[in-house]
């Protein structure tokens, strides 16, 4: 079955992105400092999109927290947020709302100008993307994804 998962998953992603770069998206961390996807360039990056009303996305967040622990996964891990975009809170709402849970492997960006939901076209959470080690845009995959599944797409 989850064989067949991917299979379907894989037919129906876009592959349309080849010129669409991230790297110079400006973003913030949790500590609201200025940060770009550039510095993860030279590996492949998954990025999963999420919001902190989206259940499905929450179910996720522990998957997450321990792919984000493995070592030598051979791609980068991190989840992006857009405070007061598609219903989400404000940044200084979500920052303290993501305080209070208990992940510490997971990586959390603020899209506060929602560029990557309009670059990637984000439909709805959660949503996945996957760049290339030279930060294209190179799958989108909407909903949720296990971490096997994650490895799948982010290895090709």
């Amino acid at each position: 079955m989850k064989k067949l998962l991917s299979i379907f998953l894989m037919a129906f992603s876009l592959n349309t992105f080849a010129q669409t770069n991230l790297a110079d998206v400006q973003l913030k961390d949790l500590n609201n400092q200025p940060v770009t996807l550039s510095q993860y360039k030279g590996k492949p990056v998954y990025v999963k999109m999420w919001a902190s009303w989206c259940p499905i996305c929450l179910a996720g967040l522990a998957e997450i927290d321990d792919l984000s622990a493995e070592k030598d996964r051979g791609f980068e891990v991190i989840t992006i947020v857009s405070p007061g975009h598609k219903g989400e809170k404000s940044p200084a709402d979500f920052i303290e709302w993501y305080k209070g849970l208990e992940y510490k492997n997971i990586t959390v960006l603020l899209d506060e100008k929602g560029e990557i939901i309009d670059k990637a076209r984000v439909r709805g959470y959660p949503f996945n993307l996957f760049l290339d080690s030279d930060l294209n845009l190179k799958k989108t995959v909407p909903g949720h994804l296990g971490a096997e599944q994650i490895r799948v797409f982010a290895e090709k």
